[in-house]
């Protein structure tokens, strides 16, 4: 298993609170799911739930899909100082197995994602793309900083799956 990927400064003066979360590239005849905006599927992992779970409910959820043979690639920790939150992400790579399941969106944004499937070159490039856009934004809030804390996250995954 490669090292933690750590993302973000940590400040000694906030208490974190960690937030375990899944994320997952998912395959299919060789290319890679990315939903808008260049992120990955995945959540948080509720409280006494497996990865596993947390993982298959996620994509469920967002996608109505299912997912088969995961693996897991690395974790990546991100330091989100305006929440006072310290993301423990554990990014996984499946294979797609099931689609047109009932959805069952937690949030505006989820009810908006929009599957685009990519060889893996390409994601990557869409990625770094993004990234460039979003470190031209100020870090002085969350909603910058966890965007491009995100897109360096899906970076990280692809790279390490391909």
């Amino acid at each position: 298993m490669k090292t933690p990927v750590y993302i973000g400064q940590i400040d000694n003066s906030i208490p974190y609170t960690d937030r375990p979360t899944v994320k997952c590239i998912i395959m299919k005849d060789g290319l890679v799911l990315i939903l808008n905006n260049g992120l990955l599927p995945g959540g948080g992992v509720d409280m006494a739930e497996s990865h596993d779970h947390a993982l298959s409910r996620e994509i469920q959820e967002e996608l109505g899909m299912t997912i088969r043979n995961a693996k897991k690639l690395r974790t990546i920790i991100q330091y989100r100082n305006f929440l006072h939150k310290r993301y423990i992400i554990d990014g996984y790579v499946a294979e797609l197995d099931s689609t047109n399941r009932p959805t069952d969106p937690q949030d505006e944004g989820e009810a908006q994602f929009t599957p685009l499937w990519l060889p893996i070159d390409e994601a990557i490039q869409l990625v770094e793309d993004l990234i460039l856009v979003a470190k031209e934004k100020p870090m002085d809030n969350d909603t910058n900083q966890g965007r491009l804390y995100n897109l360096l996250t899906s970076y990280e995954l692809l790279n390490s799956c391909s």
